[in-house]
């Protein structure tokens, strides 16, 4: 009798073959069929104890999978490298030097005193060796300092290779750089002796354009990392 029930299953299901179709379907899924058919064909087994699954209990499981992730809460007694300055960023200020300072020259007091402008250098060129004069369409202009020995004894002041750097800002933007001259009293190359306790004028002497309507001179005086801005006009 037994063997009658398998004979008979066999044949039912070698009919159905013709209505199969080929489909696609995930690795869990066919997994989940096979069981159905394993089940199928022991049904008729009285050794085995196992149900059916059923068609409507073969699902496949997503691949993925709504998480709740928490997103920790900094706290007050949360350790930071990073500190925030609650009264804003923090403010560096540059420093303001004296052109002394900037010139490095210890024993001696040095000042800005005036300019003019004019079209030759010295005016008076029949009583001296030395004069400059412009280019075509440009003039002079000639910045004074005084420098004061302000020791006892007589100093040389010598900035011949000290590199400063001289800048003459017109209507804030147009540079202009120092001309270079034969004059001692030069005082980008200057090396001369002064007696303690005595003043010497020395100058800088820029070319410029007169084309320019001039109303505001900054003269920039830089060595190193230090600068000063003298307010000319």
């Amino acid at each position: 009798m037994k063997r009658l029930r398998l004979i008979i299953i066999i044949c039912f299901m070698l009919s159905l073959t013709g209505c199969i179709q080929e489909y696609s379907a995930a690795e869990q899924q066919n997994d989940a069929v096979a069981e159905y058919m394993a089940g199928l064909l022991l049904k008729y087994d009285e050794d085995y104890e196992q149900g059916l699954t059923k068609m409507s209990e073969i699902q496949v499981e997503s691949t993925t999978t709504d998480m709740d992730i928490d997103t920790p809460t900094p706290t007050a007694d949360q350790d930071d490298d990073s500190t925030v300055n609650s009264d804003g960023p923090e403010v560096v200020t540059q420093k303001d030097y004296t052109l002394t300072e900037v010139i490095g020259e210890k024993d001696f007091d040095i000042q800005f005193t005036g300019y003019q402008i004019t079209d030759t250098y010295p005016e008076d060129i029949e009583s001296t060796y030395f004069s400059l004069t412009p280019r075509v369409g440009n003039q002079l202009l000639v910045a004074s300092f005084s420098v004061l020995n302000n020791t006892g004894s007589e100093k040389a002041l010598n900035l011949s290779k000290a590199k400063i750097i001289y800048q003459l800002d017109i209507n804030v933007g147009t540079i202009y750089k120092p001309s270079l001259t034969l004059l001692e009293n030069d005082l980008q190359y200057i090396d001369i002796a002064i007696k303690g306790g005595k003043t010497k004028t020395v100058l800088l002497i820029f070319e410029v354009s007169k084309e320019k309507d001039i109303t505001e001179i900054n003269l920039i005086i830089s060595k190193d990392k230090k600068s000063e801005i003298i307010k000319v006009k």
